[in-house]
């Protein structure tokens, strides 16, 4: 084949478009009107940005200039359309930047004349939510249009129409598997299709074939039953102890494709869940840990990842915090409606036949404490919170208990 087989099955007009049928409807109505507003295309990769603007351009009988964030400046594109303007029999105009947002704010400044003055139709692309990345004086100017990840069934489609073009066959488990594969990108599913087309000996692409392009070819599924047993395996080997377990399942996920900031988020669930007081940094460094990698992204990342799940792993363990809510919760459904004591109201709520209690300040006593009941009138009081003796948590109960037994015996000094 002369061209990659994502270039040659490039959709020629809007109804080829599969899985934006959203947007292809709403431009449809615009040209049949014999208008096109500028408009800011964002979603995913592969998802047909430049082909619904490059169809776009073609039926509204406009001249589309092409240019990217990642390689053209903001001088170049300047030059180039105003210099072509005011040509001989000059057509309609329309300007298409891919990767928007790597101008930045500023530089997207360039757009706003060719729009205003220049009757410009612009198209800006781009990956990123535009609330975030494009200003807001060319956001005002456009239409903004989301583009979804292509499902599975159309992008089985695709691959079909594929196989036709490249004559020969597959069957469905093994389009299924590349769909699944691409996550929404086409561009990915037709070159998975292409390689193993050029692998297969036969005029049939076999699974056996296909399996050996394909990242997770059956091993590990994403959105299924298998992802959820390898992040099972993960929680209980930190729960456990284990570093290097969870290390393992780790770069299983990663190699798979999970989404890091998925796993992230998991680690400051579990650093209260199942280390809490125990050790009160671990919350700290797993919500560091996303910070991190949200500013550095992979591969870099996985260092702060790494960090983060043999820190969990190793610091001690307590689910006393976790009980805790849990019990308190149980107790709240049975108990909803008990009023606090009179003390511990705030006086500008009180009713006029109330009277105000006399609330101590725990900070007039030694200590900073003071033996009276802050739990609700009319049912026992409860101790949810059993604190273990392991970590930062033993220190934790071992000082609460002396100080209260100090206070309570009429000592003077407070327990250090």
């Amino acid at each position: 084949m002369s061209q990659p087989l994502a270039t040659s099955l490039r959709p020629k007009d809007l109804d080829e478009v599969v899985g934006q049928g959203h947007i292809t409807k709403l431009i449809s109505s615009f040209l049949a009107q014999g208008f096109l507003p500028s408009m800011i295309f964002y979603g995913p990769p592969g998802t047909g940005k430049t082909t619904v603007a490059r169809i776009a351009a073609e039926l509204f009988k406009a001249k589309i200039y092409y240019f990217s964030g990642v390689k053209d400046s903001t001088v170049e594109i300047k030059k180039r359309v105003y210099t072509e303007k005011g040509t001989l029999f000059a057509q309609r105009q329309m300007v298409f930047v891919d990767e928007l947002h790597r101008f930045n704010k500023a530089q997207q400044d360039i757009f706003l004349p060719m729009i205003e003055e220049g009757g410009v139709i612009f198209i800006g692309a781009t990956t990123e939510n535009p609330s975030f990345y494009v200003n807001n004086a060319l956001l005002s100017r456009t239409r903004s249009m989301r583009f979804e990840p292509i499902g599975v069934p159309d992008t089985v489609a695709v691959l079909k129409r594929g196989l036709a073009q490249l004559k020969t066959t597959a069957d469905d488990k093994t389009l299924a598997a590349i769909a699944d594969e691409s996550q929404g990108d086409l561009r990915i599913a037709l070159s998975i299709l292409e390689s193993a087309f050029y692998l297969s000996e036969s005029k049939e692409i076999a699974w056996e074939t296909a399996r050996k392009v394909l990242l997770n070819p059956d091993k590990y599924d994403k959105k299924g039953d298998y992802h959820y047993r390898i992040i099972s395996a993960f929680i209980k080997s930190l729960r456990g102890s284990d570093p290097d377990a969870a290390l393992y399942y780790l770069v299983r996920m990663l190699d798979a494709g999970d989404d890091p900031l998925f796993l992230l988020r998991r680690m400051i669930i579990f650093a209260s869940e199942d280390i809490g007081n125990a050790d009160p940094r671990a919350l700290e460094l797993a919500v560091a840990a996303l910070h991190a990698f949200r500013h550095i992204g992979l591969p870099e990342g996985e260092l702060t990842l790494a960090q983060c799940v043999t820190y969990l792993a190793t610091a001690p363990k307590s689910n006393a915090s976790y009980m805790a809510i849990k019990k308190a919760k149980d107790f709240v459904r049975d108990h909803p409606d008990l009023k606090p004591p009179q003390y511990l109201v705030n006086s500008t709520s009180l009713a006029p036949e109330e009277e105000e209690g006399d609330y101590k300040y725990p900070h007039d006593f030694p200590g900073h404490w003071v033996d009276v009941r802050y739990f609700p009138e009319g049912a026992d009081p409860q101790r949810f919170y059993d604190p273990t003796d392991i970590g930062y948590e033993g220190k934790l109960k071992t000082y609460w208990d002396k100080l209260k037994k100090a206070v309570r015996e009429g000592k003077k000094m407070p327990v250090e």
